[in-house]
């Protein structure tokens, strides 16, 4: 009987080892997104049908942008853009929050730093703070600026930053860092330094808001002034903005994209104290001009700094740069790179590029958190031919609940098999 019960246990094994192995073979060998690959119309029908066909997946607009050798060679809106006055998404006009993609143009505003000799990559960030500094740890002067670039500067927030809604009032800066009020996940907290520094990355939104007061401090300007001198004006993106009172002033309110949530129901604007990691208001337009300055030679950072800028990290894991994530490597051995994004209600961006093309994505979605990113790892396939890993562990994630299933039917035949010798 014993024996029996052995094999019986045996046989069970060998069946879920053998449906993991298939289903382990299938997502990271075998599973490819739906896209066909092929030329420009392939990718562009195939993105259109699926932000716009009827049911699911749900999103309240959009609007998608697709270049080709650093020209805009496709531009779709879709929806409306402000609910009150039932506006549509126009490329040029619409303003999204561009939340955490904020982070990858924040990058190319402390590199500028870098270049010009004001600040140093590898220097202690604390060097250049007054108003605000880590709080005292063992490792609190290790953090240097490519540390919090590359999320690799043991801090431990995992901010994630809701905003302030109307009414709410909003904190300073160093309110912000030493406790937080408007984190997503958690308590209230303070960022702080909790590991060795360069060791490993752990994704920091508290990091990009130590270095938004590190530009103020260094330039003596505020954070959405230097930006649009440095950055935002020579690059083109005349009508972007790090400030919600510019665009205020300028009379562009009814130009935001509205905040739809999940359900479709239009939300408030939420107000940011971390801009720098989660608040530039840009137009798709603007930011199609942004994935352009990757293959084009310009006077805001050399091809030197940016080759720097989309190379992995030490501690990142190979799939982390400075201010980029690194998806996939492209046909020269480098990176197709760019930064998605998510802010409450249901804000999902995404903003991807390779280099070695200029080919790039665009795609900015009011109503839904999830599907740019599935969409930009689509693309990055139709790309490259290769799936990058987030799209591998989501196609794993699918793949669970069936395998369960299969274990567990095959595990009962084999126990009602064995009853019946």
């Amino acid at each position: 009987m014993s024996i029996k019960i052995f094999t019986t246990i045996g046989w069970i094994v060998l069946w879920a080892v053998a449906v993991i192995a298939i289903v382990i073979v299938e997502v990271f060998w075998i599973a490819r997104p739906a896209v066909p690959r092929g030329d420009l119309v392939t990718i562009e029908n195939y993105l259109i049908q699926k932000l716009s066909q009827p049911g699911e997946p749900k999103l309240g607009n959009a609007a998608l942008i697709l270049l080709q050798k650093g020209e805009v060679v496709a531009a779709h809106p879709f929806g409306i853009a402000n609910a009150e006055k039932k506006t549509p998404v126009e490329i040029d006009q619409t303003l999204y929050q561009m939340a955490s993609v904020s982070k990858m143009v924040t990058a190319w505003g402390i590199m500028k730093l870098v270049e010009d000799g004001t600040i140093a990559l590898d220097k202690p960030a604390n060097q250049y703070l007054k108003r605000w500094k880590f709080p005292v740890s063992q490792y609190s002067d290790k953090v240097t600026i490519r540390h919090l670039l590359s999320h690799t500067g043991g801090l431990d927030d995992l901010f994630g930053y809701a905003g302030f809604l109307p009414g709410e009032s909003i904190q300073s800066l160093e309110e912000s860092l030493t406790l937080t009020k408007d984190s997503t996940s958690g308590q209230s907290r303070g960022v702080t330094v909790a590991r060795e520094p360069g060791q490993n990355w752990l994704y920091s939104g508290g990091g990009y808001t130590v270095l938004q007061l590190l530009i103020e401090e260094v330039t003596q300007q505020s954070f959405s002034d230097y930006m649009e001198k440095a950055i935002l004006k020579p690059l083109g993106m005349e009508k972007s903005s790090f400030d919600w009172e510019v665009i205020a002033a300028s009379d562009r309110i009814d130009e935001l994209a509205t905040s739809y949530d999940e359900e479709l129901q239009p939300s408030p604007h939420r107000r940011y104290t971390a801009t720098a990691a989660a608040s530039l208001y840009a137009t798709p337009q603007d930011m199609a001009r942004f994935v352009q300055a990757y293959h084009r030679k310009h006077l805001v950072l050399k091809q030197e700094t940016l080759k720097q800028m989309m190379q992995p990290q030490p501690g990142a894991h190979q799939d982390w740069g400075l201010g980029h994530t690194l998806y996939i490597t492209n046909s020269i051995d480098e990176y197709v790179v760019g930064h998605d994004g998510g802010n409450l209600p249901a804000l999902g961006h995404t903003v991807r590029v390779n280099p070695a093309t200029g080919n790039g994505i665009v795609l900015l979605i009011s109503g839904n958190l999830e599907l740019a990113s599935q969409l930009g790892d689509d693309w990055v396939y139709w790309e490259t031919g290769k799936l990058p890993m987030n799209a591998k562990l989501r196609v794993l994630g699918s793949r669970l609940v069936p395998a369960l299933v299969g274990v567990g039917l095959g595990a009962l035949a084999i126990i009602i098999r064995a009853l019946m010798k």
